[in-house]
């Protein structure tokens, strides 16, 4: 084989998808097609830079699946983050609104192809993007998982969206499971500002949204672009009115009464605490406003400000030689709120809290990156030497809260510790072609990478998680021991506190030719070796077969891999809290932990160090552009095996300390409760995934595009494991994963979801109209329930389904809620008043949509909505806001 002939481009013509690769080989620019193509497929058919090492493609002639987002479609919605935008634009995108008061406050889980938040790659540049510093493990889509923030990268800054959805691991390593999303940042000149303002139509959710854009371009080639993004959002609240006891009864004697927590005990529905015994309500009752006691929101309220820059800089050491620099700053600041602390409950000091409380956590969120590196040639070998380094910190804080162990004198804040995780990758890449005597050349691509990870636990104050000389003080729990640290967020403890790293290193290579005019054939393998848990080897086989008229037939079949991350093998949380000794009747210190794989008290229950989880997908489709129409039609199956999730809680039966008694023996004394992470289940996912897209050109630049996208998903669990020998020889029965989270897990996300879009350019004028329809989704809304329940529920709208208990008494039922398909429809106007002004106005889910309730808790029965309270479900894809109106003024030069 001998080297082809590759010219190469001058410094001032080097386009921007190429600086910006992941390999950096000299591609084609977005304006090059095949011959012969189409002119309305020219300009239908986007340029992508992943799906390949060895070039860049464009959409149809790729032979995996790819959408491409213009940044102008991006800037076009009136959603204000990446995350919500790619949701309405891509059908296999989904991302819940959970209003757990955590690192959810920023970080939300985004999924690809219903499956984990960490099973998609993020790029930006070609680059792999660091991930955050919060595990989630709250009961919300993506349990277990450690996600990357997109929304730490503001839309403003963005040039366009690739999303790959095949699997890549054999491209570009761990995650690449259900796919890789590349932000590709802007480097256009000049300048441009927009300022938003908007809010819902039944009140809150006010949000302004500033953005800064400059690009400059370098006398010899290049520049540089940057831009600086202010939000502020609020939450829109939802919460209804808690109609429980609040304060303690009254007693004939004058004595205080425990307080009832049944639904409407505090506005005569149901009987206060100690009624039976001639108790009466406390006035207070019936003046206290019930609407105000809590918030119910599908986001935190929010501050985020954000600098992004992108550089491309020609050096005149050697010809075609570019130095190149990207990253960005992020400092995000949320609010959202715990569970209220009713006044006559013993986590409450009363002196300090009257009226009871609502505790808030503030998280701070840090995020920082930097990549740089240098492209160029080595005869006729194209190379790019980058590193990049990212890094995440997410600092709680907790304020109108107590330590009721620290009795009057306990502070109101708190500083309850810190996480933070890093990511340093190095790549070394090069590319050529060799004519082998086929219809085209075969590229190569090769490289080699070095990745460091850490991850830190830092403690609270001290404050924060001690246990205090205080006991309750006051009323009828007097002397008891109440919770045990900082309300609604408990400080970290020095005893989780650590710090881990771990290293990798990879090598790769992709090589692909067209064999004949039609047949386009792809190979490309990698073997990566983790200082922690060993190597891997997988393989990606992509071909590509050109029909005819415009349709070509793809296929592909790869093995994947996820490395577990290090807070998924490290993290370490302990609350506290007291249970009463049934020999002595007194009040003890006992321990809930979730622990890290490798302590004490997980190794005794069945943990063991976890393993990759391994994946192989195949796809298959086809692709057809034919005059103004582009379309796709693909068709998946990918199994996972050894998926790590949160395992469920063991705790001893009732009357049991069995557990307890096994870790004190082991020298963990006072630990009654247990969860850990494990390599629970095996999956398998299959579906659809269809696009179109066809455009009307009239004479004089009217325009009229529609699109539309469809995706159908469905994850079944194949393989869940047992219960460990360990615990079993306890007596304990609980499943290692319960039927909430097989639920969550093949139920928890739409089973299919559809979009069409509509949008309308004429003269000063563009129209955009597009409707997104939610699919199904399921959820556990209660567990061991009786008939008698089961009979109430039944009266209420919300459809369920039962099965019998798995883990209570005979003879109950677990319910499972439906929540049904909904359409959102979205709608703006923009009036471009000249060519350096334009004027928007738009509505978001302009018919005020809001999800299925849950099943009501009524007088007769707790249903799955927190005492009345919390009326949606957090499994929501689109929230609970309701409409959300908007204006936006953009200025350009």
């Amino acid at each position: 084989m001998s080297p082809t002939k590759n010219p190469r481009p001058s410094r001032a013509a080097l386009p921007a998808a190429v600086a910006l690769s992941l390999l950096a080989v000299a591609a084609p620019s977005f304006a090059q097609t095949a011959a012969g193509t189409d002119p309305e497929i020219k300009r239908l058919d986007q340029v992508s830079v992943i799906g390949s090492r060895t070039q860049s493609r464009t959409v149809l002639e790729s032979p995996v699946p790819i959408d491409v987002l213009s940044g102008d479609e991006l800037r076009a919605s009136g959603y204000t983050d990446v995350s919500t935008i790619l949701q309405s634009l891509l059908p296999s995108y989904n991302f819940p609104h959970p209003t757990t008061p955590d690192g959810n406050t920023h970080i939300r889980s985004a999924t690809l192809r219903g499956l984990s938040p960490d099973q998609t790659l993020i790029l930006v540049n070609g680059k792999r993007r660091h991930t955050s510093a919060w595990v989630n493990t709250g009961g919300t889509v993506g349990k277990g998982a450690v996600s990357t923030d997109l929304n730490t990268i503001p839309v403003s800054a963005i040039a366009r969206i690739e999303v790959l959805r095949d699997g890549a691991s054999a491209q570009y390593g761990s995650d690449a499971i259900a796919g890789v999303i590349n932000i590709v940042l802007r480097e256009d000149d000049g300048f441009e500002g927009t300022v938003s303002r908007g809010t819902t139509e039944d009140g809150g959710g006010g949000t302004t949204k500033v953005s800064l854009d400059t690009g400059f371009a370098f006398p010899e080639g290049g520049g540089i672009h940057l831009t600086w993004d202010y939000r502020d959002r609020k939450a829109a609240n939802r919460a209804l009115a808690d109609t429980r006891q609040q304060y303690f009864g009254i007693g004939r004697n004058g004595q205080a009464v425990a307080l009832s927590g049944a639904y409407g005990s505090g506005t005569g529905l149901n009987p206060i605490g100690g009624a039976v015994a001639g108790a009466v309500a406390d006035p207070r009752e019936a003046t206290i406003d019930r609407d105000a006691l809590w918030r119910f929101a599908d986001s935190a309220d929010t501050e985020d400000k954000t600098f992004f820059a992108n550089l491309r800089k020609p050096l005149s050491w050697a010809e075609g030689l570019e130095w190149y620099a990207f990253g960005g700053a992020t400092d995000s600041q949320g609010s959202s709120n715990a569970s209220l602390r009713r006044a006559g409950q013993p986590e409450n000091v009363r002196a300090i809290y009257p009226d009871g409380f609502l505790p808030w956590v503030d998280t701070d969120s840090t995020d920082r990156s930097l990549g740089t590196g240098l492209k160029g040639y080595l005869g006729q070998w194209r190379w790019d030497l980058s590193s990049v380094y990212g890094r995440n910190e997410l600092v709680y804080r907790t304020r109108n809260t107590l330590n009721a162990t620290l009795g009057a004198a306990s502070p109101t804040r708190f500083y309850n510790g810190a996480f933070e995780a890093s990511q340093w990758t190095t790549n070394l890449d090069a590319g050529n072609s060799f004519e082998v005597g086929w219809h085209a050349p075969l590229r190569l691509a090769l490289g080699l990478e070095y990745r460091r990870d850490t991850y830190e636990i830092r403690p609270g104050e001290e404050a924060s998680y001690v246990w205090g000389p205080y006991r309750v003080l006051d009323g009828p729990a007097a002397g008891t021991v109440p919770t045990i640290g900082s309300q609604g967020f408990a400080g970290i403890q020095p005893g989780d506190a650590g710090d881990y790293s771990r290293h990798n290193v990879a090598a790769y290579v992709e090589a692909d030719t067209d064999v004949t005019d039609r047949l386009l054939v792809s190979l490309a393998g990698r073997w990566e070796d983790y200082s922690d848990f060993g190597s891997t080897t997988n393989g990606k086989l992509a071909l590509r077969y050109q029909l005819g008229g415009g349709v070509a037939l793809r296929a592909s079949a790869s093995t994947g891999f996820h490395a577990p991350a290090l807070a998924q093998q490290y993290f370490s949380s302990t609350s506290s809290r007291t249970l009463n000794n049934a020999v002595t009747g007194l009040p003890e210190y006992v321990l809930v932990r979730t622990a890290p794989v490798d302590s004490v008290e997980a190794r005794a229950l069945g943990a063991r160090d976890l393993d990759p989880e391994k994946a192989t997908n195949l796809t298959a489709g086809l692709t057809w552009g034919i005059a103004g129409l582009t379309a796709s039609l693909d068709v998946y199956r990918i199994d996972i095996d050894d998926r790590i999730f949160l395992s469920s809680n063991f705790v001893d039966a009732a009357g049991s300390s069995a557990i307890r008694d096994y870790l004190a023996a082991l020298g963990s004394p006072g630990v009654t409760s247990v969860r850990y992470f494990s390599n629970t289940a095996d999956t398998r996912t299959t579906g659809v995934d269809a696009s179109a897209r066809y455009v009307w050109q009239w004479e004089g630049g009217d325009r009229l595009t529609a699109t539309l996208g469809y995706n159908r998903n469905k994850t079944e669990l194949t393989r869940v494991a047992s219960t460990p020998e360990q615990l079993l020889a306890l007596g304990v029965r609980t499943p290692l994963f319960d039927i909430t989270e097989r639920t969550r897990v093949e139920k928890g996300q739409p089973r299919d979801n559809l979009t069409l879009a509509l949008a309308w350019d004429a003269g000063p004028w563009s129209v955009h109209l597009g409707t997104h329809r939610y699919g199904r989704i399921e959820q556990v809304a209660a567990t061991n329930q009786s008939a008698a329940n089961v009979a109430q529920f039944a009266k209420g709208s919300t459809a369920f389904r039962t099965l019998p208990t798995e883990a209570g008494t005979a003879g109950n039922y677990d319910v499972i809620q439906r929540l049904d398909a909904k359409w959102i429809t979205d709608a703006d106007v923009s009036l471009r008043i000249s060519k350096h002004l334009m004027l928007t106005l738009g509505a978001d889910n302009v018919f005020n949509t809001y999800p299925t309730r849950n099943i009501a808790t009524t007088p007769a029965v707790s249903g799955a909505d927190t005492y009345g309270v919390f009326p949606y479900s957090e499994l929501s894809p689109f929230g609970w806001s309701g409409a959300y109106y908007y204006g936006r003024l953009q200025v350009k030069f």
